[in-house]
C-alpha cells in the first residue's frame, strides 16, 4: 500500500514549505515535491525519535560496551549512522529506508538535515503534542474555586510538564549555541509563539472571569513573557539540581507558585477597584513613604535635624 503524507500522524502531515528548505534538487518543482513527501517526513520523524530518546525525561542512561554510561554532549547523538538505524526501525505509516543512499539523495550535507530538523522541531505545530498537559495546567485556572490554589496546582503541573519535554532540553542546548546560526533564533521564536499563544488566551479569560484586569503599564504579552521566564528558570534549576527544593512532592511546597503569585499580585488589580497606577508608581509611592530616613525626618522635632 502506498503511503501518502495525509496518512501520517500530526504534525508530520502538515505543510513543511518554509520549514524544510535545504533538500536537494535541481528544479524548484522537484524540491517542492520532496519537501512534502512521506520520505522527508519519515527522516524528520527518525530525528525526532532520536531527540526524544536522548533528551527525554531521565531514565536509565545509555551504556557502552565497557559498561560505562554514555555521555552525550550537544547533538552528537544525531549522527548519520544513528539516523540510518532509526530509519530502519520506523513503524508504518512512516517509510523505512535502508542504507545512506536515500538520505544522501535528499540532503546535500548532514548540517543541512540538522537545520531542517531543528526548524521543524521548534515549529509551533510541535509544542502541544509534546506538552500534553492542558488539563493539568490550563484547565484548573478557571474551574478551581480558589484562585490561589489553582495557581499552586497549575504551576506545579506546568513545571513537571516542561521538565519532561525533550523539546525544552533541546532548546537549552540550542540557545547556548544560537549565535553560531541565526536561523536558530527564528526557530526558537516560532516555538515560543506556539507555547505562549494558548496561555495568553487562558490568562485573558481567567482574569476576566475572576474580576481582575491588568494594571496600567503592563501588557498581556509582557506578562506572558515574565511568567514564561520564571517557569523556565525554575525548570532549568530543577533539572540541574533536583534536590534544591523547587518543589516538594510530600509537603506541596512550590517556589514556582510563590513567584507566579507574586507577579500576579503585583500586575493584576480588581476591575471594580482600579488604582489607576502603574506598578512603578505604586511601589515608588510606597517605598518613599516607608523609608526609615523619611520617618526620622518627619518625626524629628529639632529644626536643625529637619533642615538636614
Amino acid at each position: 500500500m502506498t503511503v501518502g503524507k495525509a496518512d501520517l500522524p500530526y504534525p508530520y502531515n502538515q505543510d513543511f514549505s518554509g520549514i524544510v528548505t535545504r533538500v536537494k534538487g535541481v528544479r524548484e518543482a522537484t524540491r517542492a515535491a520532496l519537501v512534502n513527501s512521506p520520505k522527508v517526513a519519515s527522516y524528520l520523524k527518525a530525528g525526532a525519535n532520536l531527540v526524544e530518546q536522548n533528551l527525554g525525561a531521565c531514565g536509565a542512561g545509555a551504556v557502552t560496551e565497557a559498561g560505562r554510561k554514555q555521555y552525550w554532549s550537544g547533538l552528537r547523538f544525531l549522527t548519520e549512522r544513528a539516523l540510518a538505524g532509526e530509519m530502519e526501525r520506523l513503524e508504518p505509516p512512516f517509510l523505512r529506508q535502508k542504507g545512506d543512499g536515500p538520505y544522501r539523495a535528499t540532503w546535500a550535507s548532514h548540517d543541512d538535515y540538522l537545520n531542517d530538523l531543528l526548524t521543524f522541531l521548534f515549529h509551533a505545530m510541535n509544542y502541544d503534542p509534546q506538552y500534553d498537559a492542558e488539563v493539568e495546567t490550563r484547565g484548573w485556572l478557571d474551574d478551581e474555586e480558589s484562585f490561589v490554589d489553582a495557581i499552586d496546582r497549575a504551576t506545579y503541573a506546568e513545571l513537571a510538564a516542561i521538565c519532561r519535554m525533550p523539546l525544552f532540553r533541546l532548546q537549552l542546548i540550542m540557545v547556548a549555541t544560537a549565535d553560531r546560526n541565526d536561523g536558530i533564533h527564528d526557530a526558537i521564536a516560532n516555538q515560543y509563539s506556539g507555547a505562549l499563544g494558548p496561555w495568553k488566551k487562558i490568562y485573558e479569560s481567567t482574569f476576566a472571569s475572576r474580576g481582575f484586569q491588568l494594571r496600567p503599564g503592563v501588557t498581556l504579552d509582557q506578562l506572558a513573557y515574565m511568567l514564561a521566564a520564571v517557569m523556565e528558570g525554575f525548570a532549568l534549576h530543577h533539572l540541574g539540581d533536583p534536590g534544591a527544593g523547587i518543589v516538594d512532592d510530600e509537603r506541596g511546597d512550590n517556589l514556582v507558585g510563590m513567584a507566579v503569585l507574586g507577579i500576579l499580585n503585583s500586575y493584576l488589580e480588581p476591575v471594580a477597584e482600579p488604582s489607576g497606577l502603574t506598578l512603578r508608581e505604586q511601589f515608588r509611592t510606597t517605598s518613599n513613604r516607608v523609608r526609615p530616613a523619611d520617618r526620622t525626618l518627619e518625626q524629628s522635632e529639632d529644626p536643625h535635624d529637619q533642615h538636614h
